[in-house]
């Protein structure tokens, strides 16, 4: 083979195209890599969201766990029914005896009011 017979315009042509082709195939290789880097980042700042908002609600629900728990011991020592009956009925047993001592009450002030006015018109009386 001759150099002198050797087209270098169609090696030249041939060598640009072999570039572009080149080129070509690392754009789409970048594009690819880029993309699929693009996506795993999203992907874990989506994780790492989800990640946080779990942590977040777990949180949550182990205070709501604790207020619960709080609240339920709370009311094993409330009253229950039968409790409150009996204490309104000893109210009520009060309430009557009181209600008693206020008449007795009102007796007694008014023999009281008795007496003091005979003791004043007695004396009054005696003067004479």
């Amino acid at each position: 083979m001759d150099l002198s017979q050797f087209d270098y315009e169609a090696a030249r042509f041939w060598m640009s195209f072999l570039q572009i082709l080149g080129l070509v195939a690392l754009f789409v290789y970048t594009h690819i890599t880029n993309k699929s880097k693009a996506n795993a980042s999203a992907i874990n700042t989506v994780r790492g969201d989800m990640e946080a908002t779990y942590d977040h609600l777990e949180e949550r629900v182990v205070r709501c766990e604790r207020r619960q728990d709080v609240f339920e011991s709370r009311m094993d020592g409330a009253p229950t029914h039968q409790d409150l009956s009996k204490v309104y009925d000893r109210l009520n047993d009060v309430a009557e005896d009181l209600s008693g001592c206020s008449g007795q009450m009102r007796a007694l002030s008014h023999q009281l009011s008795m007496v003091n006015s005979y003791l004043l018109n007695a004396k009054g009386d005696q003067s004479k």
